[in-house]
């Protein structure tokens, strides 16, 4: 290593920019700006196009490769196959309005569309490859669309499923195309295009192999600690893809994007989720940002400036974009009112990492100019700061009110009515849907609010605004019908959906499914009379025979994000018990941070709770 020279100075003025960035573009509140845009913008600052401080020698021509190779790996994390085997749409009479279906009827006009302008562009001798650029334009945006889904809690919501769906759909296929674009403009038609697909077969090789180590204690022994068995594993996947597509002449960040995949696909979710969230860390930590960064840096801005053909590139692809990419969504209308419509075909047209990565390896193949590879960043950069901003116009951010949201109980019988009655006692709205007319008129005569129509019927329930539901309860006192009515209203609501079912069969397929709760009444009466046996005090609390309460408060408010829990002024009579945070429950200190999305359960009198919510959100 004595041997070895090279200087740490320009490493260190990227790592430095890429721990200031996040915290400057925080500290701007008026327009949501991605923080890869200020990493690539600061980048221009210090690179060709500014006060050219950066030396790119072989060590940081390493980092940044290995950067693009990482952000595709993390590309292939992002993609959930739990989207490709949801049935959502099951009970439209029209399939081809299904959210897969019609993404690819989507992405197939979009990239029809882009081929004939990139037909225009060659002739212009912007590019050489029109297949590879129609393809650079079909991109989407995932890492943008995903965090203004989940910051307008819209993420699990009919509507921004999808959008992801698209995006996920525009992601994936687009990457598997653009090797196939690569390697015909390389050498034409070869057997060599065919390897694409041996990659395709290896991703479920190893998904099968996987299977058969899940549950193994080894694994599980060597998961945490000084050893993060998982996490040598995913690089050491990422490095095998990586290799194999290096050895078959496929395009090497198809292999780090379908290790990624793979890592996707393993384990079971909690687990993987775990995993995911590292590999995170470890990405945006460093690879990813620094990659971004040297983007920036070797944007050469005098490849427009002194060109105005190449300058006159920049408004011309901006638009082509928003047409291209716009232009299909428009289906959407057929779902959905005109103002998510075109807020959809608004996100959508979002471009930023893969088509950055796409581009990149354009320029290096020689398949497009440096000319309109600098337009294709503008154009990046310009769209995912634009398209959140209208989006957002379109579809602003809704407070959460407690007051407004309410349940929704399906069924008008005995035990429905009972429960209704003491949600209002407690002060919570309640809704009812029966499909008995007459059920429904004694309902109302008694004082409750209830709807009359078929909870199958998708025009009844989307009626009803998702974001307010807080629970749903199916209590129609048929198990088959329980059951169906429960699955059919998952694809609709974020919320938990209770369900009571005697059927054993049912209970279990019930299980399966993330949103449904089933509950069998034989086994909850069982189960209260051992907890009120074995746990008198705890039954008592529950039941409020103590006086004491316990609640639910889901943090939303930006201003509480990232308060310590000494800092939220908890009454001296009230307890934080716990926090549910992403599928953990966590027992708080003085020093545990509050996150977006947690749940923190609190122990007192009703007045004490109430007052501590009021002025947890003055």
């Amino acid at each position: 290593m004595g041997n070895v020279h090279f200087s740490l100075t320009s490493l260190l003025i990227v790592t430095i920019l890429s721990f200031l960035v996040p915290i400057l573009i925080r500290k701007i509140k008026k327009i949501y700006i991605p923080v890869v845009v200020g990493e690539i913008l600061v980048g221009m600052i210090i690179g060709k196009s500014g006060f050219d401080l950066i030396v790119m020698d072989e060590w940081l021509q390493f980092i940044q490769f290995f950067g693009l190779a990482y952000l595709m790996f993390v590309a292939g994390l992002e993609i959930d196959f739990e989207i490709f085997t949801n049935q959502e749409e099951k009970q439209k009479a029209n399939k081809l309005l299904n959210p897969i279906t019609l993404s690819l009827v989507m992405l197939g006009i979009t990239l029809f569309l882009a081929y004939l302008v990139s037909i225009l562009l060659r002739s212009m001798g912007f590019i050489k490859d029109p297949l590879l650029m129609a393809l650079i334009v079909g991109t989407t945006s995932l890492s943008v669309v995903m965090p203004v889904l989940k910051e307008r809690r819209l993420s699990n919501t009919r509507f921004g499923q999808y959008i992801i769906t698209g995006a996920v759909i525009a992601d994936f296929v687009t990457m598997l195309l653009i090797s196939v674009a690569v390697s015909l403009f390389k050498g034409g038609f070869s057997v060599k295009i065919l390897f694409v697909f041996a990659l395709l077969g290896l991703v479920l090789f190893f998904y099968r192999v996987s299977h058969r180590f899940q549950g193994n204690p080894i694994f599980q022994e060597l998961a945490h600690g000084t050893t993060q068995i998982g996490i040598r594993g995913s690089f050491a996947l990422m490095l095998i893809f990586l290799v194999l597509a290096q050895a078959i002449g496929v395009e090497m960040i198809l292999g780090s994007f379908l290790a990624g995949v793979v890592v996707s696909l393993i384990g079971d979710p909690t687990r993987r989720e775990e995993i995911v969230h590292k590999l995170d860390a470890i990405g945006f930590g460093f690879l990813i940002p620094t990659f971004f960064i040297l983007v920036g840096v070797n944007f050469d801005a005098s490849v427009l400036i002194n060109n105005p053909r190449g300058l006159l590139l920049v408004p011309l692809l901006f638009i082509i974009v928003y047409i291209v990419k716009g232009l299909p969504v428009l289906l959407f209308k057929f779902l959905f009112p005109w103002r998510e419509t075109i807020a959809g075909s608004i996100i959508l047209s979002t471009q930023m990492s893969v088509t950055i990565a796409a581009a990149t390896i354009g320029v290096n193949i020689g398949a497009i100019s440096n000319e309109a590879n600098a337009a294709i960043v503008l154009v990046a950069i310009l769209t995912s700061i634009i398209s959140p901003i209208l989006f957002g116009k379109l579809i602003p951010i809704v407070e959460k009110k407690e007051e407004d949201h309410y349940v929704l109980i399906i069924g008008a019988t005995r035990n429905a009515i009972l429960l209704a009655k003491r949600f209002l006692n407690s002060g919570i709205k309640v809704f009812m849907v029966d499909s008995d007319e007459e059920k429904v008129h004694e309902t109302m005569m008694s004082g409750f609010n209830v709807i009359w129509g078929n909870a199958l019927d998708p025009e009844l329930i989307e009626q009803f605004e998702a974001e307010k539901v807080r629970a749903i309860v199916v209590l129609t006192g048929n198990d088959q019908v329980n059951f169906e009515i429960a699955h059919f209203l998952s694809y609709y609501f974020s919320s938990h959906i209770y369900v009571v079912l005697n059927d054993p069969t049912l209970m279990e397929k019930a299980k399966k499914m993330e949103k449904i709760r089933p509950l069998n009444p034989q086994l909850s009466t069982v189960s209260l009379l051992e907890n009120m046996i074995k746990h008198p005090v705890t039954a008592d609390i529950l039941e409020d025979r103590l006086g004491l309460h316990m609640e639910e408060i889901e943090i939303w408010d930006k201003r509480l994000i990232g308060k310590t829990v000494r800092n939220l002024k908890i009454f001296a009579d009230i307890l934080l018990v716990s926090i549910y945070r992403k599928g953990e429950t966590i027992l708080p200190h003085g020093d545990t941070e509050i996150e977006e999305g947690d749940i923190l359960l609190i122990l007192g009198t009703k007045e004490t709770i109430e007052q501590f919510k009021n002025t947890l959100y003055i």
